[in-house]
This record gives C-alpha cells, sequence and structure tokens, in this order.
C-alpha cells in the first residue's frame, strides 16, 4: 500500500485528522464514500487500520485554518506555501466529499491559486515567474479557506 500520512485540520479549539495518501494520485482516504477522519490521533490509527492501513506520523501536517485565514486578513505573514498546501488538500478531501475526482476546489479561482504557488519555494526551484499576490488575491484565498473549514466541520 503506498505511504498514508495524517493532517490535521485545526480550528475552532479542535483537530480534525484524516488520513491522507501519497501515490502516483494523491488523495485522501476514503471508506464507504466518506473520508476516514477522526477527533484524536489515537482514533484516526484505528480508523486506518481498519482500512488495512498503517499512518506514517513522521510525516504528520496540521493545517492551522484560523492562524491563515487571519493573517491573509490583515495581509501580514501570509505563507503562500500554506495557503496552496492547504488549498491542495482542500481539493483532495473535496473529490471524495463531492464525489469528483478530477475535480479542482475552486477552480473557479485557479488564478488566485496560480499567483500564490508562484511565490512558493517549489514554483522557485523550477523556475517559474512569481506574480504578486493582490489584496483580490487575498480576499479570494480567503473565501477558499472559509469553504474549505465549513466542509471539514460538516464532516
Amino acid at each position: 500500500m503506498a505511504d498514508i500520512y495524517p493532517v490535521g485540520v485545526a480550528a475552532h479549539g479542535r483537530v480534525v485528522w484524516f488520513a491522507w495518501v501519497s501515490d502516483d494520485y494523491d488523495y485522501v482516504l476514503s471508506k464507504n464514500g466518506r473520508p476516514v477522519s477522526a477527533g484524536s490521533k489515537e482514533d484516526l490509527d484505528y480508523e486506518v487500520a481498519a482500512c488495512d492501513g498503517t499512518l506514517d506520523w513522521e510525516g504528520e501536517s496540521l493545517l492551522d485554518f484560523e492562524s491563515l485565514i487571519s493573517s491573509i486578513d490583515s495581509g501580514v505573514g501570509v505563507s503562500p506555501d500554506a495557503v496552496t498546501d492547504a488549498w491542495n488538500f482542500m481539493t483532495d478531501l473535496f473529490r471524495v466529499v463531492a464525489n469528483a475526482p478530477r475535480k479542482m476546489f475552486h477552480a473557479d479561482m485557479m488564478d488566485t491559486y496560480d499567483s500564490f504557488f508562484s511565490q512558493c519555494e517549489i514554483a522557485r526551484a523550477v523556475g517559474l515567474t512569481s506574480v504578486s499576490i493582490s489584496r483580490h488575491d487575498l480576499d479570494r484565498a480567503k473565501i477558499v479557506l472559509e469553504d474549505g473549514l465549513q466542509m471539514v466541520l460538516s464532516i
């Protein structure tokens, strides 16, 4: 089986844990059409084991949505890498929740995604031109994160 990593989404004083699978095609682990998730690390271990998998806790990630949204609101200390990581994870989660295996979360805002991505470390490493992030991009990223958070909280 491919590598399975825990991804926590922190907001409103709690963390929802998901099992993210790194394979030829990355995705959120699902069972019976629902994302595998839990309110604790121990429960996530149990849920993944029930799917015949094992979590690699060395690759644990925590996405702090409240801090990210706060930095976007202020326009200070916004991490393009954190925004694109959160957006990519929301896309993988959305594909399970919406049963849309090839759809991008908020595909209507891909120009905003591209602006943030252009400033990421990986984009610089491959020679992509950096694009300025506008207030409009920040406002749109906030919408994406808030919608993503609602998706997480509804699971």
